[in-house]
């Protein structure tokens, strides 16, 4: 007489077996890291172009007599970008330690706010008979435009990177495994990121051009808004967007553009 094979039963529906196997998340592999990032990243290139529609479509109703503050906002923006590559490169060239220095911060705002300063009055001198809340606006829209742009061309080309095969590519998906950040948190922040720059620098403008003594306001938000950056920096990867202070930038974006709808709206 020969015996049957027991019919084997599976493992996770046994009630007598002790372990819990249900629910078991098996952490991602590079492979799983690098299509999810493609992904997103994909789909982040197409958001942040349309949130400059949409803030394109939003301003029309203030559109002033001319487009040309529009221009004059985008060389504001693009001198800010020069100011933040130049201090870069002098911290680089000298003292590393001075990236994570919250003095190097607020020189970055302050400076930021002194070319915002000096485009809004320009703005004034150029086109004296327009509305100055429509030159603010336009102004600060060109300059968020700037920073659009770049967060899109940084996208494009991290995701190419991401899905080359190559020593960059197999080293950030491995920095990535290591500090277990994944790929939806890792786009997630990076849009709220864009968002909260874009709220500063349209609020920003818009209460500088109000009133030019706000611009100590508009340079403290944005000193609040480094400094939430470098605490973050601080903690364990896996931990920021768990933390309170990867919303600061957002949220302090948010409140400057709030300020500037309300001076609008009391004018």
């Amino acid at each position: 007489m020969t015996d049957t094979p027991a019919e084997p039963r599976p493992h996770c529906d046994d009630p007598d077996d002790p372990h819990d196997h249900t629910g078991h998340d098996h952490p991602p592999t590079g492979a799983d890291l690098v299509r999810d990032l493609v992904k997103g990243l994909s789909i982040q290139a197409l958001l942040i172009p349309a949130l400059a529609i949409v803030m394109l479509v939003a301003i029309l109703p203030f559109a002033p007599t001319t487009p040309v503050p529009l221009l004059l906002g985008i060389g504001l923006g693009a001198l800010q970008l020069v100011s933040l590559v130049a201090t870069s490169l002098f911290v680089a060239r000298t003292r590393r330690q001075l990236a994570v220095n919250p003095g190097l911060v607020a020189v970055r705002s302050v400076l930021e706010e002194v070319l915002r300063i000096a485009a809004v009055l320009l703005a004034l001198v150029l086109w004296p008979a327009d509305i100055r809340s429509e030159l603010g606006v336009w102004v600060g829209a060109g300059c968020a435009l700037v920073w659009i742009v770049l967060a899109t061309a940084q996208t494009v080309a991290t995701r190419r990177r991401i899905a080359e095969p190559g020593d960059w590519s197999e080293e950030a998906i491995s920095t990535l495994l290591s500090q277990r950040v994944g790929a939806r948190e890792a786009v997630v922040m990076r849009l709220l990121d864009v968002l909260g720059t874009v709220m500063f620098q349209l609020g920003a403008t818009v209460l500088v051009i109000l009133s030019p003594v706000l611009a100590v306001g508009t340079a403290v938000l944005s000193i609040g808004t480094g400094l939430s950056t470098l605490v973050l920096q601080r903690r364990p990867p896996a931990e920021r967007s768990r933390t309170p202070w990867a919303y600061m930038p957002v949220a302090l974006g948010a409140l400057t553009l709030a300020l500037a709808v309300l001076g609008l709206l009391s004018l």
